[in-house]
């Protein structure tokens, strides 16, 4: 879904970029021909960055309406529906009976975690290690686990 997004939000403004610097670098070469010097261009610029800050923005925006959202309230995204498993609390004592949802606040804290272990290949491999939890960074951070529905 975030792929998705990311594809219909990042073409369009990644071709205004890449016009963005066409126009610039086509001004400096005219300049440069014109004073027969080097002109040194900054392709990062107020433009560039804006229009970076926009498409992470959207990715956020996105991120937490799909992700965070539904796994507070129900504990289960479109995908982890299909794939009949749900994100739950880890109860603090062994007495509780039917699993609780994680609720806003673990659900933002494990969707930032992993959203950060993505950065590091570990990070994304970390369930295949962690016996017999198989639990993530994110999934220890936010005290959740994944369950089969």
């Amino acid at each position: 879904m975030l792929a998705v997004v990311a594809v219909a939000a990042g073409v369009p403004l990644g071709r205004s970029v890449e016009a963005h610097l066409q126009r610039k670098l086509d001004q400096a070469r005219m300049a440069s021909r014109l004073t027969r010097r080097q002109i040194d261009v900054w392709l990062v610029d107020g433009t560039v960055l804006g229009k970076a800050a926009v498409l992470l923005g959207i990715l956020l925006f996105v991120g937490l309406l799909y992700e965070v959202l539904p796994t507070a309230r129900t504990g289960q995204t479109f995908g982890k529906r299909l794939a009949r498993i749900r994100v739950v609390a880890v109860a603090r004592t062994a007495a509780a009976d039917a699993p609780a949802r994680p609720g806003i606040g673990r659900s933002l804290v494990r969707w930032l975690v992993r959203q950060a272990s993505t950065l590091l290949v570990v990070g994304l491999v970390w369930p295949l290690f962690d016996r017999p939890a198989r639990r993530g960074w994110h999934d220890r951070a936010a005290r959740t686990r994944v369950v089969r529905h």
